[in-house]
């Protein structure tokens, strides 16, 4: 009886540290097809992203539970050409339920321990409470929640998963594109770029900004609530959240942030895509606008407010988020990414134009570096990257000196899944990753708020 009451006393103990409530069940070793996946209502692309390639550790049984078919045939065609590729093809076995009663089916069930998320956004956090209150791990495409009432009810399901020692992770694939992860290593080269400024309310210090399109030639698939911003989002709650996380990921890498006392929220803003009707078809290959979308309607345009922007300062620093999206990419277009990054001794730029498929990174000199000085610490980094980088090289253009980055480094695979299954296995999910992610929605979500004040 004392055994049992000893061991009762260190399991209650453990659950009161992160570090140890990690899934502390023990069911992840690696072992082969122990992850069993299931997904909820696949109505975004990136739900088959997690099953581009075929990992020992993942069951090949994977169950899907939506509502209805319909809306799920550009999931099953991604899975289809998995399954039939000539190089590496998987072998997926499809397990479907369709219904209404979808959810509590899958609650009632419980065939899987991992749920995968992409799609409506509104209806998210319903999903993610189900998962998590059945004791399933969530791996969530962004944006996990789209408004403040979302918010709340997200702090509360971190909270219960600590408690159940499960894992919930926001797929953050921006984190692993080469040219993010060099800019980030570039900013903690002290030499090079000094620290970050401080940067004003006017001008932040560390900038990200991106450009969308609803569709690229041809015709689109996007579903129609893609441009309800009630189901979607709006764009500073949706895009925004990369953007965020990015800025948080390069600029106090390993910090834990509390959105309570190290972030203030400054302004935002938001405004309208205009979109035709043959755009919105072209878009969603839809004949027509449908009713659920007419109270977004003035006379012929339908109005998406999917643009915005943010002000904001965290731990000190002044940083700021934009984002657009157009109708549709210009011929032999794609979509655009510009940052920067200001240091003391130089500042660090991803800059991208129509034509050019992709982004390029730009360093430039400091006023107080000298042009020696400069030359030197910039010959010092790259060589300091080629060793892990082999095949990077430096070009000048005018005044900024490019890193060029050659397109066969990029991974072939997103590895986000990989990452979350490590933490599965090994329960070394970083400190800061809970905090920091909780900052990011607040910051989506008050500035949300923020901008639909202004009239």
């Amino acid at each position: 009886m004392k055994t049992i009451v000893i061991v009762s006393s260190i399991f209650l103990l453990g659950l009161c540290s992160w570090s140890q409530s990690q899934n502390t069940d023990g069911k992840f070793k690696g072992e082969e097809g122990k992850v069993k996946i299931i997904l909820l209502n696949p109505t975004h692309s990136h739900a088959a992203m997690v099953q581009n390639e075929q990992l020992s550790q993942v069951d090949s049984n994977v169950y899907v539970y939506a509502p209805e078919k319909g809306e799920l045939q550009e999931y099953f065609r991604q899975i289809n050409h998995f399954n039939t590729r000539k190089n590496n093809p998987t072998k997926w076995n499809e397990v479907n339920y369709f219904g209404k009663d979808y959810l509590g089916k899958m609650v009632q069930e419980k065939k899987g321990n991992v749920v995968v998320l992409s799609g409506n956004n509104r209806i998210k956090i319903d999903y993610i409470e189900h998962s998590v209150n059945t004791g399933l791990n969530v791996f969530s495409d962004k944006p996990m929640v789209i408004n403040k009432a979302g918010f709340e009810r997200l702090k509360n399901a971190y909270a219960l998963a600590k408690q159940k020692g499960i894992l919930m992770f926001d797929m953050m694939t921006e984190r692993y594109r080469l040219i993010n992860k060099i800019q980030k290593s570039l900013m903690q080269d002290t030499l090079l770029f000094g620290k970050i400024q401080q940067g004003t309310p006017e001008h932040p210090a560390i900038m990200e900004s991106s450009v969308h399109h609803y569709y690229k030639g041809g015709r689109g698939n996007r579903p129609s609530w893609f441009f309800d911003v009630l189901q979607q989002g709006e764009g500073i709650a949706d895009v925004t959240t990369h953007l965020i996380d990015l800025t948080i990921w390069k600029s106090l890498p390993n910090e834990n942030v509390d959105y309570k006392k190290d972030v203030k929220v400054l302004s935002a803003k938001h405004w309208p895509v205009n979109l035709t009707k043959k755009e919105f078809s072209t878009a969603t290959s839809l004949p027509e606008i449908p009713e659920s979308l007419k109270s977004y309607m003035r006379d012929s345009v339908l109005r998406v407010f999917a643009n915005g922007s943010i002000n904001y300062r965290i731990k000190g620093i002044y940083a700021g988020v934009k984002v657009e999206w157009c109708a549709a990419t210009p011929k032999d277009g794609n979509d655009l990414k510009n940052t920067y990054a200001e240091g003391t001794k130089a500042t660090l730029k991803i800059s991208q134009e129509y034509g050019q498929k992709r982004p390029k990174l730009y360093v430039q000199k400091g006023e107080k570096v000298s042009e020696r000085d400069f030359q030197v610490n910039l010959k010092k980094a790259v060589d300091k990257l080629r060793a892990t980088y082999p095949g990077i090289t430096l070009s000048k253009e005018s005044e900024n000196a490019e890193i060029v980055i050659p397109a066969d480094l990029e991974l072939k695979n997103d590895p986000t899944f990989k990452v979350f299954l490590s933490y599965l296995q090994n329960r070394d999910m970083p400190e800061w990753e809970v905090p920091n992610t909780l900052t990011k929605y607040y910051i989506t979500t008050t500035a949300l708020e923020m901008a639909q004040k202004i009239k």
